[in-house]
């Protein structure tokens, strides 16, 4: 269990910065000054016997054009304990997208966690330096990041990520991603926007390293 507990936060915590809900991968489009988003995500984690779930949710708003800002909680529960964590990040345009064109943002942010019985403590700081461009129907984002952990050395993360639009409404995702001395995650799953306002997304994931966890997550952002 400790084992599998130590993977399922790495995993938690890095349910970071929401790209576009579902996915892990971010993507260069900064939030317009004054518009908000709200996202909840709820996370079923399993492998090498054991089970976690994750619950979280996250305000994020344009605060002035070109940069947005969010706050965020997770909770992750399993068998003997649960792990809390409380994460600020923002995002920067570098290069800011036009249409379909490309875009290049900075993302960075902090976390603060707390297991059972503990108090909240930093946990680790990140910045991540984001592309993304449009092809039609497809649209790639690419990530390459760096993590700088409480008391240990710093270590890089990278992401890949596409999305194609099938309709309006229907966008099929997928994605692979990982961090510096560890095996790929890969992630399939699709979105689903209901209304101008609302979206909704599934998300199924899987590690390579042992122990392998198996992720199935569903998220929902409303945009006002």
């Amino acid at each position: 269990m400790r084992t599998f507990a130590i993977t399922a936060l790495t995993l938690a915590l890095s349910l970071s910065a929401h790209a576009e809900a579902p996915m892990e991968t971010n993507h260069a489009d900064v939030l317009g000054k004054t518009v908000c988003n709200w996202d909840s995500n709820y996370a079923r984690l399993s492998g090498d016997g054991d089970s976690a779930d994750q619950y979280g949710t996250s305000l994020g708003c344009g605060l002035f054009e070109g940069t947005e800002l969010r706050a965020g909680v997770q909770r992750l529960s399993f068998d003997g304990g649960s792990i809390q964590a409380l994460q600020l990040d923002g995002k920067t345009a570098i290069i800011t997208r036009k249409g379909d064109g490309f875009g290049l943002s900075l993302a960075y942010a902090a976390v603060w966690a707390k297991a059972s019985g503990d108090s909240l403590r930093y946990n680790n700081t990140s910045i991540t330096l984001i592309g993304t461009q449009s092809f039609d129907a497809f649209t790639v984002h690419g990530n390459l990041g760096l993590v700088k952990p409480r008391g240990e050395d710093s270590f890089g993360t990278w992401a890949l990520g596409g999305e194609y639009a099938v309709n309006p409404q229907i966008d099929l995702l997928a994605e692979v991603y990982g961090a510096e001395g560890s095996k790929p995650v890969y992630g399939l799953g699709a979105r689903f926007k209901a209304t101008k306002d609302w979206s909704f997304g599934l998300m199924g994931s899987q590690t390579r390293d042992k122990p392998e966890i198996n992720t199935w997550s569903l998220t929902a952002k409303l945009a006002f």
